[in-house]
């Protein structure tokens, strides 16, 4: 039930880091990183790296995570 939970969650959000998951579902992230990774697997959602062009949109923080995101942080998508 929780991998679907997160799923969804990611759905709805269509693009969020590991921390704010975490937060969300109150579980650390070492908890969460596997069932992500389950769904990456299969192709439900991506990872998509910091340094990509997709996480900065001229600084329009309406539509972006990469001004409320850490250099250490993970950002899952829904493909």
């Amino acid at each position: 039930m929780l991998m679907t939970a997160i799923r969804d969650y990611i759905k709805l959000q269509g693009r969020v880091d590991l921390r704010h998951i975490a937060n969300h579902f109150c579980l650390p992230e070492s908890a969460i990183t596997p069932m992500l990774n389950f769904w990456v697997k299969k192709g439900i959602i991506t990872i998509i790296p910091l340094d990509s062009q997709s996480t900065c949109q001229s600084k329009l923080c309406s539509s972006c995570l990469s001004c409320n995101v850490t250099k250490q942080s993970t950002i899952y998508a829904w493909v």
